[in-house]
């Protein structure tokens, strides 16, 4: 990872890559009154038996009232219709551009058919210092890691409409968040979730907890980050923070997490509705994981046992894959 590529996760960290190799951006979008819910992934496969880029789409329509289906799709394309540039970002995957100041859709098959332009507002950035020049800390220097993790924007406004099939989707006002994941494989064991929606507070949280392969061994890694008020929150392996309780049972999950002075409890649930997800294994999109978009979150951050925060996200996405 040069200097450039760590200042700014957006850019294609896969020019020298060859085989068995993935990247996908990870754009989530939320109306305003956080009915409808969705998910964009545009990404590349450099799997040597099926090389091709996709953009992969995740809905969810009326969700907090009616608890629709959620529902997904795979549009994929020959590698040849990805073109990506650094400065300024623009990554074209098929008839669709995705760059700093937005996205335009221009999506068909034979279900389902999606079009429309969303603008977003300046980012949320993460902090970024020499120690820690991602979201992973000192662990972004190891460049044989099996999977690569940064933020891009924790919390950003939307503006724009989408046309999907017949329906109109308003995501004026709405909220927005983007990250992205690099490298071979998806973890096989980790849960994750992400939430900014917490009322009128500008809160957004995002909590990644998987094992980790390195150096021939393994171990349970995890990432919460926080952003509160113009403030960041951050508890990770790499900063000396400890996972004091952790259960996850029949998507109910409870962490207690401390970092110094400070103490952050996270209660999660994940929703009914799941949709299945292809997700990469040595590049290949060959796997398959169920995410959900709407499930809560409820945390509460203290700071020697007097509270600085608490709230409920909802809608918040997880996964969970054992």
């Amino acid at each position: 990872m040069t200097l450039k590529h760590q200042k700014d996760p957006l850019i294609f960290q896969g020019k020298r890559k060859g085989k068995k190799y993935f990247e996908g951006w990870y754009f989530k979008q939320v109306s305003w009154d956080a009915e409808n819910i969705i998910s964009i992934i545009p990404g590349i496969s450099k799997d040597p038996l099926d090389p091709h880029c996709f953009v992969q789409v995740i809905t969810l329509f009326n969700g907090l009232s009616n608890h629709e289906i959620l529902r997904t799709h795979y549009y994929k394309y020959s590698i040849d219709e990805f073109k990506i540039k650094d400065e300024p970002f623009r990554l074209v995957v098929g008839d669709s551009l995705f760059d700093s100041k937005g996205i335009m859709l221009n999506l068909k098959n034979e279900s389902c058919r999606i079009k429309g332009d969303i603008k977003f507002s300046p980012f949320t950035k993460i902090r970024r210092k020499i120690t820690s020049p991602s979201a992973m800390g000192y662990f972004a220097y190891f460049n044989f890691m099996e999977c690569n993790h940064d933020i891009i924007s924790m919390n950003h406004s939307l503006n724009g409409k989408l046309m999907i099939n017949e329906k109109e989707i308003d995501l004026n006002q709405g909220k927005g968040y983007i990250e992205k994941d690099w490298g071979m494989s998806f973890p096989r064991e980790y849960i994750w979730l992400q939430s900014n929606h917490f009322g009128e507070d500008s809160a957004s949280i995002m909590l990644s907890i998987a094992r980790i392969p390195f150096l021939g061994m393994e171990f349970q890694g995890f990432i919460c980050n926080l952003t509160l008020n113009g403030r960041e929150f951050r508890f990770a392996t790499y900063n000396n923070s400890k996972i004091i309780k952790f259960s996850c049972v029949e998507g109910l999950m409870k962490f207690v997490i401390a970092k110094g002075k400070y103490e952050l409890i996270i209660n999660g649930e994940i929703c009914d509705s799941l949709g299945s997800m292809k997700a990469p294994g040595n590049g290949a999109m060959n796997k398959i994981i169920k995410e959900g978009l709407d499930g809560y979150v409820d945390i509460k951050l203290s700071i020697n046992s007097r509270t600085l925060f608490e709230g409920r996200g909802a809608p918040c996405a997880i996964e969970i894959v054992k």
